[in-house]
């Protein structure tokens, strides 16, 4: 667990990441360094997915932030302008994250992805997502023709539609959220592949550290098969 500042909110932060019983290599990469949580991961199917992913990262590191989500927004959107150069066409990462920064004289929390990682509340008990994946499947659930459970077991489920790198779409999405009484889990595909909402809902409702709660979540997808890394990161703000 890690204790920081942000202007006068204070924020703790609890991880935990593996590389699962089938991959070689680790590709997913993290950042935690309050007011900033980031996850990225490699894609696997292109060449250095692992190395894309600590650019990414590496990027998000240096932002210079004032303090505020206006700020933030525009050095995220350089940051990945950056990365998507420096990885280039041959490999490419996905990236989820958040700043916890003012907006209109409050504390909130930017929410920003590219790709399939994916963002969470967790408030009075209930779940929510916060990011709408990018990729294929997605797509096939918005139009009708998946259903969203049909969506975890699809065989699609890995192309994603954007990406830093890999000669696609970067674009990134943003929301803001309200950092009062909230818990951030910011995660990679290896978690939500394995688990379903109700079950990650579950352990976020179980107690313990945020440090344990994220242990948990990944031994879960270990249990559930672990073909995949995983890696997830609880932030929460006290404002």
């Amino acid at each position: 667990m890690a204790e920081t500042f942000a202007s006068d909110a204070q924020i703790v932060t609890g991880f935990a990441t593996a590389i699962g019983h089938v991959r070689t290599r680790q590709e997913d990469r993290l950042l935690v360094a309050p007011p900033i949580i980031a996850v990225a991961d490699g894609m696997g199917g292109l060449d250095a997915g692992d190395v894309a992913a600590e650019k990414m990262i590496g990027e998000l590191e240096s932002l210079n932030l004032d303090g505020s989500t206006a700020g933030a927004r525009a050095e995220i959107k350089r940051a990945i302008s950056r990365a998507e150069r420096a990885i280039g066409p041959a490999s490419g990462t996905t990236v989820v994250g958040a700043v916890l920064g003012l907006a209109t004289a409050k504390h909130s929390w930017l929410v920003f992805h590219v790709g399939d990682s994916r963002m969470y509340s967790y408030v009075d008990g209930q779940l929510e997502a916060l990011t709408t994946d990018h990729s294929l499947v997605q797509e096939l659930v918005d139009t009708g023709v998946l259903s969203r459970e049909e969506a975890r077991y699809d065989p699609r489920r890995a192309i994603v539609t954007r990406a830093v790198g890999a000669s696609i779409c970067s674009e990134p999405a943003f929301r803001h959220v309200d950092a009062e009484g909230c818990i951030l889990l910011a995660c990679s595909d290896g978690i939500t592949d394995e688990l379903s909402e109700w079950e990650i809902e579950d352990i976020m409702g179980g107690g313990g550290s945020l440090d344990d709660v994220a242990q948990t979540l990944v031994d879960a997808a270990l249990d559930a098969s672990g073909s995949d890394n995983a890696t997830a990161i609880l932030a929460r703000a006290f404002v």
